[in-house]
């Protein structure tokens, strides 16, 4: 006769574990890069249309005409205003994507000038415009849904939402006309262009933001696997 062991029969208990975080960053960075080559495509089309500009590159054309330096390099010193600025707000230091932000955009937009058409009649000049406003926006989206963190503007104007409850489109709107003010003092152009970019850009940067979560969330999530 058998005796029954009255010691409990162990239990497999699985093991989790993360994926190596360089995996991770790089799925994060890749996607990030993606979103500031997509808005400083979207950047330069709204320059090459001839229409007016952006509020912002207003202000970045005006530097150009005062100091000798590229319209990139114009970008990079007012984002590190912009930065400053932010940190102040929001009582905190930069992330990465903060400062990668200030370095690429520049970047890229110095780069794609030679490549990009300026269209001569005038309806084209129009669609490019358009098509940049769409591509800014959700550029912004995407580089947001890296989770790297907001460039030094975008990140300011996330801050002032969570200060103040205020949607985003509206405050992306006041950003953007309190930038043009300061551009045209600079003598930057100035047209139909920018007041459409100003009246218009909060839309479709919403409109980013959202697609983009959605999108791309579950892709920059760090990974885990069962042992």
């Amino acid at each position: 006769m058998q005796l029954q062991s009255n010691q409990p029969t162990p239990v497999h208990v699985p093991t989790v574990r993360q994926e190596p975080y360089w995996k991770w960053f790089l799925r994060k960075l890749l996607v990030m890069n993606i979103g500031l080559l997509v808005m400083s495509l979207g950047i330069v089309s709204t320059i090459r249309a001839n229409i007016g500009t952006g509020p912002w590159d207003v202000l970045h054309v005006g530097l150009t005409l005062h100091v000798p330096i590229s319209f990139g390099l114009a970008s990079q010193l007012v984002g590190l205003v912009v930065l400053v600025a932010a940190c102040l707000l929001a009582r905190s230091w930069p992330t990465i994507g903060c400062l990668i932000n200030i370095v690429m955009v520049g970047f890229y937009c110095d780069w794609m000038f030679p490549f990009l058409p300026a269209p001569d009649p005038y309806v084209w000049r129009v669609v490019e415009f358009l098509i940049g406003i769409l591509l800014i926006g959700y550029g912004v989206g995407l580089y947001i849904a890296s989770r790297l963190g907001a460039g030094p503007r975008d990140w300011m104007m996330l801050t002032i939402c969570q200060k103040t409850g205020i949607e985003v489109r509206w405050v992306r709107t006041i950003i953007e006309v309190s930038a043009l003010g300061v551009g045209i003092a600079l003598g930057g152009p100035f047209s139909f262009g920018t007041i459409l970019f100003s009246l218009t850009i909060g839309h479709p940067t919403q409109w980013g933001i959202k697609w983009a979560a959605h999108a791309f969330g579950p892709f920059v999530e760090r990974r885990e696997y069962g042992t």
